[in-house]
């Protein structure tokens, strides 16, 4: 990334009212490009869902999960809000983790959690050196942590390379488009998943450059208002993508 782009993004951050932690790094060799507040712990907001669909293509990799397996929502699966799938539905695997990823439905990946159990969505992240933690307050994660789960997935070391791809489509097919995919051009924005939590708004993914080249970006912010934190997250996406586009 061009020193001038980085030194835009460091004044857009000393301007914001509220915090951020940034990475940008090379999708193909893994190195940090640009970090602030790298290893700053968050909420991870629905972040947290991207352990879930982990675990689950790990499962279904193994053979020990079918995605037409049934899993029903119950009322434990339902959160404050968040949850658009109605308690006593029925899905199947593929279908709880599409709604959970592609309309970050909290019903269905909560009920996927219990279905693959929370302590071993935890074990294969911590294997995979992925810092997202399931806590009691809720999940935590860092900049750093989201930065290699998106960069071990687009290099395929994550899982297969069949179910890498399917992650990664699932991704693509995110409904929340107001980050990342409102500041890039149409196209550059290969996969992403958004999180809000009253006081935190992220958006983290892979982004195409012009020759193609694979980017992870990662954007957390927190203790500001949420449309004041899509503004930060557009205008950091857009001054990264400018400054990679240019080296």
């Amino acid at each position: 990334m061009t020193p001038d782009a980085a030194d835009r993004i460091d004044a857009l951050l000393v301007r914001q009212s509220g915090r951020a932690a940034v990475v940008v790094a090379g999708g193909r060799s893994g190195e940090t490009l640009y970090a602030v507040d790298a290893d700053e712990t968050v909420f991870a907001a629905s972040l947290y869902k991207l352990g879930v669909l982990l675990e689950a293509e790990r499962r279904l990799e193994a053979g020990t999960l079918g995605a037409a397996d049934p899993i029903t929502v119950t009322a434990a699966d339902q959160s404050e809000s968040g949850s658009f799938t109605a308690t006593g539905s029925v899905l199947t695997v593929d279908e709880a983790l599409e709604r959970a990823i592609v309309l970050s439905d909290n019903a269905a990946a909560l009920a996927l959690i219990r279905r693959l159990g929370i302590s071993q969505v935890q074990a294969t992240l911590d294997r995979e050196g992925i810092y997202l933690r399931f806590t009691a307050d809720g999940a935590v994660t860092t900049a750093r942590g989201i930065a290699t789960f998106f960069g071990e997935l687009v290099r395929g070391s994550l899982v297969s390379r069949e179910a890498s791809a399917r992650m990664l489509a699932r991704l693509s097919r995110q409904r929340s488009v107001d980050r990342l995919p409102a500041a890039l051009p149409a196209g550059a924005v290969l996969a992403h998943k958004t999180g809000n939590l009253g006081f935190a708004t992220h958006d983290a993914g892979i982004v195409t450059l012009p020759d193609g080249a694979p980017v992870v970006l990662v954007a957390l912010t927190w203790d500001s208002a949420e449309q004041d934190a899509i503004r930060l997250i557009r205008e950091i996406a857009l001054l990264a993508y400018q400054g990679l586009a240019r080296t």
